[in-house]
């Protein structure tokens, strides 16, 4: 796995170097992209989600998603929220693990909500591991308005192995494989946007690629 990596800084020295000389730290992506801003700091018990209630979400659009406890993020929200451009947020967080998009694409071949929720409940959904990559930061600029879209990227094999679960069935049912891929998974946690989310068909891709500042559990 990737993470977000420091690089020990540049010692800010003149002739008249002292015990209280400054350093400075620079963070880099996993793609090695300097990241901006200083860290923002996130419980660790953000990943306590054992003792969360799966919800399943059946009525249409159908989608299957690790639910989160949104008080461990609403911090993140609070630490870059500006006035001049208000944030908003859905007020709850979870990793969606598969998309509408994808079920439509899955109920082609007869697989049913119905039962990715079972393959999710047998797998433990909710005891799944994910370890947090850095803050993201999405922009696009579409008929004049400029959409900006945070997120907590991380990696999750756990959440990787549940689609690879959803996957053998499709394929049991006759689905053509080539249209449902389990291992390409851009996981994250939305934290908020200015006017709306942004999604795959938008052109948007939620991984390393966005990385905007180090956010680091602790």
């Amino acid at each position: 796995m990737k993470f977000i990596l420091p690089l020990v800084g540049t010692l800010l020295c003149s002739m008249t170097c002292t015990a209280s000389s400054i350093f400075t730290k620079t963070y880099k992506s996993p793609l090695g992209v300097p990241l901006e801003g200083p860290p923002i700091y996130i419980s660790k018990k953000i990943h306590d989600t054992k003792s969360i209630e799966f919800v399943e979400h059946s009525s249409y659009p159908p989608w299957l998603g690790l639910e989160l406890d949104y008080a461990y993020v609403k911090p993140i929200v609070d630490a870059i929220n500006s006035t001049e451009t208000p944030l908003l947020t859905r007020g709850e967080s979870h990793i969606t693990i598969v998309t509408p998009p994808e079920f439509d694409t899955l109920a082609v071949a007869g697989v049913t909500i119905e039962e990715i929720n079972a393959i999710a409940r047998e797998q433990r959904i909710q005891e799944s591991k994910f370890d947090i990559v850095c803050l993201g930061k999405a922009e696009l600029v579409q008929d004049g308005k400029n959409y900006i879209v945070y997120q907590i990227i991380v990696e999750s094999p756990s959440l990787v192995k549940l689609r690879e679960k959803i996957f053998t069935l499709y394929y049991s049912k006759g689905g053509n494989t080539a249209l449902f891929d389990p291992r390409t998974f851009w996981s994250h946690i939305t934290v908020a946007y200015t006017i709306s989310d942004l999604f795959v068909d938008q052109g948007i891709y939620k991984s390393a690629n966005v990385c905007h500042r180090p956010l680091i559990a602790h």
